[in-house]
């Protein structure tokens, strides 16, 4: 990194008796100082000469990594101009682009927040609100370089009551192409609600990092190597979560404890996973109280969709057919009514549901339909249930 000198008075932060030049850019990288000249350029920093304490927190500034750990040590010991020089050097190291030397500054300036001695504590923890914009804004430009994508989406009213069923949101699929370290710049976005992975690179690793969200409530799990010792990094997570959505994923009733951890959940879904019928009703019992079309198990394929038992032409009613489906591609329409499917007459909306239910995905089903008045047959392939952005019926 090369440093550039700026002076100017606009250049300056100014607190109380404490004018701190901006860290300076533009001169090649010299030899890590050692831990002597690091601990003389913290005791000048309560020198009684303006340009030396200046001086002294430059030097410190552009030894970076090396001076942290000194840094810290060495707030409690001097003047309150030391700590809080000591502090912005280490505000420096926050804001900087390397992962491990932010960790390393970040940390420090949290256990100072939490210190006692007031004044101190106080800064730091000012300085920590302060570069929060900071970090989220470099967040979102590391991660959406790497393929991370965010989205927006209002949430909507059900009935009488405001039931939030989408928010700001991030998706981790193939598109991503970080590491797990890379992760480490979730903790950032205080703004997500919504996340959603489908990645076939997921570890328990990538796990750890999404836990550390401040503000997660919404989670969708779909595909990738996942197992019930994956989901467990996931922990702290679970008790502020509204929904919940794993689908095709190799999870059994061995997840039932886990899931106790949704306190505050109102709506689940599980799709597509080998889980048996006891292994539902375990998982219910631990699960708060929620009505069908909020807790819903679903072990086959996905047909591709909605419909109801209204339509004044038959029993079965197609509504509306997903464009990226194995109904699409295989020609179902919206208005269309499914009579037999599986060698059994279908009686409504649910009962296609229930037949299918057990239906694997890439099994291939026979459906008799009627379409404006006439009979046809169509062979329809179940595919995977996709990410969907909203959450509910």
């Amino acid at each position: 990194m090369t440093f550039r000198r700026n002076y100017s008075l606009l250049g300056c932060l100014i607190l109380g008796s404490v004018t701190i030049l901006p860290l300076a850019v533009g001169a090649e990288p010299q030899a890590a100082p050692t831990e002597a000249e690091i601990k003389q350029w913290i005791e000048q920093l309560d020198s009684d000469k303006f340009l030396v304490r200046e001086n002294a927190t430059q030097k410190l500034t552009e030894a970076q990594a090396n001076a942290i750990p000194i840094l810290s040590d060495s707030i409690q010991s001097g003047s309150l101009e030391k700590a809080f020089r000591c502090i912005h050097v280490l505000r420096n190291f926050a804001v900087g682009e390397d992962i491990e030397m932010e960790k390393e500054a970040m940390a420090k300036l949290a256990l100072i927040a939490a210190t006692e001695n007031d004044r101190v504590a106080t800064y730091a923890e000012d300085v920590l609100k302060r570069i929060a914009p900071i970090k989220q804004e470099q967040a979102i430009r590391i991660l959406s370089g790497l393929g991370v994508r965010f989205s927006s989406y209002n949430s909507t009213q059900s009935g009488f009551q405001t039931k939030i069923l989408s928010g700001p949101g991030i998706t981790i699929d193939a598109s991503y192409e970080g590491t797990v370290d890379d992760l480490y710049y979730l903790r950032h976005l205080q703004f997500i609600e919504d996340v959603q992975v489908c990645n076939d690179n997921v570890t328990a690793a990538w796990f750890a990092q999404i836990a550390k969200m401040p503000n997660v409530r919404l989670m969708t799990i779909k595909d990738g190597p996942v197992n019930v010792a994956m989901l467990r990094e996931l922990e702290p997570l679970l008790p502020k979560l509204a929904a919940l959505r794993l689908y095709h994923i190799n999870v059994d009733g061995a997840i039932a404890p886990l899931m106790a951890k949704l306190e505050n959940a109102s709506h689940v879904e599980f799709y597509g996973l080998p889980l048996t019928e006891a292994d539902q009703r375990r998982i219910r019992q631990v699960l708060p109280p929620l009505p069908d079309e909020d807790l819903k198990f679903r072990r086959g394929g996905f047909l591709g969709v909605s419909g109801s038992s209204l339509g004044n032409t038959g029993s079965c009613y197609i509504e509306n057919v997903h464009q990226e489906s194995g109904a699409y591609k295989g020609g179902l329409k919206a208005g269309d009514v499914v009579i037999e499917t599986v060698g059994t007459r279908v009686e409504s909306f649910q009962h296609l549901i229930d037949l299918l239910k057990d239906k694997k995905v890439g099994d291939a089903i026979d459906l008799t339909i009627m379409r404006g008045g006439r009979t046809m047959k169509l062979n329809v392939v179940l595919g995977k249930w996709p990410l969907r952005p909203e959450y509910g019926p």
